[in-house]
């Protein structure tokens, strides 16, 4: 009798982790009427289901969508290959938007010309975004869509092996989110290639930006849902040749970017950039400044408006050569400030009272290993008024060559660094 429960229960056993390793079952989405299937089935669908999109162009005329579904896959034939149009779409406010789902996944296809956004993620749990690419194929245009590919309020993101262009904000968003990895990226022709903003523990490395107005971003916004962002480690990543215009409309963040930033870190909190590669830029290539250089007011109380704990070490910035653009107000005071000369790394020097020592010395920002560099600190903590900006300046970077501690990413779960 002990025999036969046991050998009962080594076949449950068996039985059960037969389950466990079970595919998750797939369906496929007809070509005939692929809109109307699509979203059907995303509708219809149980958990823990694989959608296969065939091969093929594909218009849509309204937003796809799909809602607290989880354990969803959603894969193409490859980017290129899989190609949903949105250029005559007459109904949404995205291409797509995903939303309140947790182990979603989304790989292998792309999207074209949508409205708004083209792939919007949305409050989502462990999401990766593998092989894909949003882009508007009528080229630089005030009413091409802000953002690309944009997971926004999420916890858990992989993005890897993507492509994004043409976006009038930024090609690839990272907004108020945690625990997120993106890597291997390519951004290129949109006003900002790659944002990193209000988000909390993040690791950006292996990805390539060309062409954009200002080719990589860590903002800190106000007025968020998630202020403060904190520990972004940054790098291998290749900056290169973003000279391109400014086609963001007026009013917005972005639009103040002048053409040939290489990289812009603003109102953040623990970074560590490093081993970055950024090349040929004809107004700056790295620049640290605080929210309150915009001038636009903010009302919510926790919200710190200053950079702090910002490492900068062994990248290698050249040819940082030509004239400032001056197309935007941010690139008009680069040029009244630095007699219209391009310089590798900027400090706006508008800095937090915590950033003072005792002895009235900047703690907290540290440039070290980056080569022989052109560098300013505007020190505009210094300046009541604009005129007395000039007398303030400082091409010394020797006071800031230090070493912060580096800290670690243990903030990403298990689920994240496994994959």
């Amino acid at each position: 009798m002990k025999i036969n429960i046991t050998i009962g229960f080594f076949f449950m056993l068996l039985f059960a982790n037969s389950c466990k390793n079970e595919p998750k079952p797939s369906i496929e989405i007809s070509t005939t009427d692929f809109e109307k299937d699509f979203q059907t089935k995303l509708i219809e669908l149980d958990s823990n289901t694989t959608i296969i999109l065939p091969v093929g162009s594909f218009e849509l005329r309204r937003s796809i969508s799909m809602h607290n579904t989880n354990g969803i896959t959603i894969k193409g034939a490859g980017k290129g290959k899989t190609i949903l149009s949105f250029a005559n779409q007459v109904d949404g406010a995205e291409g797509m938007l995903i939303k309140g789902s947790k182990n979603l996944t989304l790989e292998g296809f792309s999207l074209q010309d949508s409205k708004g956004d083209a792939l919007k993620v949305q409050e989502c749990t462990n999401v990766i975004f593998r092989d894909i690419e949003t882009t508007w194929t009528k080229g630089k245009l005030k009413t091409n869509g802000a953002y690309g590919l944009y997971p926004v309020s999420c916890t858990g993101v992989l993005m890897e092996d993507c492509e994004a262009s043409y976006a009038m904000d930024a090609g690839i968003y990272v907004g108020q989110s945690t625990n997120v990895i993106v890597r291997n990226n390519f951004v290129h022709n949109n006003v900002a290639g790659l944002e990193i903003e209000n988000t909390i523990c993040a690791e950006v490395y292996n990805n390539k930006a060309t062409e954009n107005t200002g080719g990589m971003l860590i903002f800190d916004m106000p007025d968020l849902p998630q202020v403060n962002g904190d520990k972004i480690k940054f790098y291998n990543n290749i900056i290169d040749n973003n000279n391109g215009e400014n086609f963001a409309p007026k009013g917005m963040v972005v639009s103040t970017i002048p053409p040939g930033s290489g990289m812009i870190i603003m109102a953040h909190n623990n970074i560590e950039f490093y081993n970055n590669t950024i090349n040929n830029h004809k107004t700056l290539g790295l620049a640290v400044n605080s929210w309150l250089l915009t001038g636009v007011p903010f009302k919510s109380k926790e919200y710190n408006p200053f950079c702090n704990n910002i490492y900068i070490h062994d990248n290698k910035i050249t040819n940082t050569v030509g004239v400032i653009d001056t197309t935007t107000d941010f690139g008009k005071l680069l040029t009244g400030v630095l007699s219209g000369i391009p310089t590798d790394i900027v400090f706006d020097g508008i800095f937090s009272p915590q950033s003072f020592s005792e002895s009235g010395a900047i703690k907290g920002f540290c440039l070290k290993n980056n080569g022989e560099v052109k560098f300013a600190c505007l020190n505009m903590y210094k300046s009541q008024k604009p005129e007395e900006i000039l007398k303030n300046i400082s091409s010394d970077a020797s006071i800031f060559n230090c070493e912060l501690p580096k800290f670690d990413t243990s903030c990403h779960d298990s689920w994240l660094v496994e994959k």
